[in-house]
């Protein structure tokens, strides 16, 4: 009798341990899932605010303006983030890194109404792609504009650009209207200044070839300012299979400038 008794004290404990072994196991595997699911939520979150920074150009009516934001923004995007292949996001997680795309299509009917004399000086293709070994735009464009900018600050060339065609003008003017001309340069810019030392015929031309030495530049900018009232069409926009994040975006000129 009193064996049997230890026998079933001996079962009961055994059978206490397997319930608790099984809760503890149970236990595990819920705050094992729990972690899973709440990771899985962080990264879909991540992947939800990443796109956001670019689903608001997914539209048929994005200015010059706005793209040109976009393309720094894939610029930075791919050179911050391609580093061995891997990416870190803003709470610490490691993810893979997948390099943007983006590809601008400026339709030749457009392309013309970029320059203010028919001859492209900045903008002289009609295609553009910034990915993470093509950056074109970037390598003939931006960093003339960069430059530009940096020369005569970027409110001078707005004013210069604005009074393009009482600045530069066409034909065989006068004398007096070569003055006109200068004294309007000065006006607008805020860097430069070019001074008429006299106004005798052979100091008004020096002044008149010094500005004129100043056309390619402002031309130039003129079809950056144009290329941002430029309208486009997002006509191409991809997500990444594992991710799901967006990986290219290609755009097209509407033909509308506003």
């Amino acid at each position: 009798m009193e064996n049997a008794s230890k026998a079933l004290i001996m079962a009961g404990g055994v059978l206490i341990a397997i319930m608790i072994i099984g809760a503890l196991v149970l236990m595990f595997n819920s705050l094992s899932s729990y972690q899973d699911t709440n990771q899985q939520g962080e990264v879909e979150a991540q992947v939800v605010e990443f796109n956001n920074q670019y689903v608001t150009y997914d539209n048929e009516n994005v200015r010059g303006s706005d793209l040109y934001s976009l393309l720094n923004k894939v610029i930075d995007y791919n050179r911050r983030e391609s580093t061995e292949g891997t990416a870190w996001s803003d709470s610490g997680q490691q993810v893979q890194f997948v390099p943007m795309k983006m590809v601008m299509t400026i339709k030749n009917d457009d392309l013309s109404q970029l320059s203010p004399d028919g001859t492209l000086r900045l903008i002289t293709t009609g295609k553009y792609t910034v990915d993470q070994t093509h950056n074109t735009f970037e390598n003939k464009v931006k960093g003339t504009i960069d430059d530009l900018e940096k020369e005569y600050g970027a409110d001078s060339l707005n004013a210069l650009t604005t009074g393009l065609t009482k600045i530069f003008l066409d034909g065989n003017p006068s004398k007096e209207e070569k003055v006109q001309a200068i004294e309007n340069f000065n006006s607008a810019s805020r860097k430069i200044d070019i001074t008429i030392r006299s106004n005798s015929d052979a100091d008004v031309n020096t002044a008149w070839n010094t500005l004129q030495s100043y056309k390619s530049d402002i031309y130039s900018y003129y079809e950056y300012v144009q290329f941002k009232r430029l309208h486009f069409k997002c006509t191409k926009t991809d997500y990444d299979n594992k991710t799901g994040r967006i990986i290219e975006m290609d755009f097209e000129s509407t033909g509308e400038f506003n």
